[in-house]
């Protein structure tokens, strides 16, 4: 298992972009989740795989109550068929989303009452070249090589890993050059 670094991840971003060994990508999210909300104390713990396909802990979180007094909801990723997605080592694909992050980046679809599609559009990524760890909604959170880090906002910059982003996203540059290219 590789060493993982310890970064400030805006830091990390700004000098990236300023280096070039981070390139801004393009991308929009596509996938479902099912949502509930949360027990308060209830612990989830997101996994991930490493570049060798060895299973990584991304991050243990706590279900609690934000500045509205609303407990976090719990989302889990479902694949095109709406079933729930269990990857290689067993683990379901969930995490935790705090109540006003979810009203702004979800909305409930018609194929179910716990089904929800994503809202907002194009967003910006860069891609990590390493094995990282970052601080991230009050957790610390490890990302592999390979992992992406969203850059949309600044003010709310996030990582994801590999095998989650292609799961969630697609990049819109690239139907852009297929289309001028056509």
């Amino acid at each position: 298992m590789s060493e993982y670094k310890r970064i400030d991840v805006l830091k990390y971003v700004q000098e990236g972009l300023k280096n070039g060994t981070l390139v801004p990508r393009k991308a929009e999210k596509f996938a479902r989740i099912s949502a509930r909300r949360g027990i308060e104390g209830e612990k989830v713990i997101s996994w991930s795989v490493d570049s060798d396909g060895n299973e990584v802990k991304e991050k243990v979180a706590t279900v609690e109550k934000d500045e509205n007094g609303k407990l976090g909801m719990v989302a889990t990723k479902l694949n095109e068929n709406l079933e729930v997605v269990v990857d290689n080592n067993g683990h379901i694909n969930e995490w935790i989303i705090d109540d006003a992050t979810f009203t702004k980046k979800y909305e409930s679809d018609s194929n179910g009452t716990d089904v929800y599609k994503p809202k907002g559009g194009v967003q910006t990524f860069v891609q990590i070249n390493e094995d990282i760890t970052i601080f991230q909604w009050g957790e610390e959170m490890t990302i592999a090589k390979g992992g992406y880090i969203n850059i949309t906002n600044l003010d709310d910059v996030y990582a994801i890993s590999k095998r989650d982003f292609e799961d969630t996203y697609k990049f819109v540059d690239e139907e852009a050059k297929a289309k001028k290219l056509s």
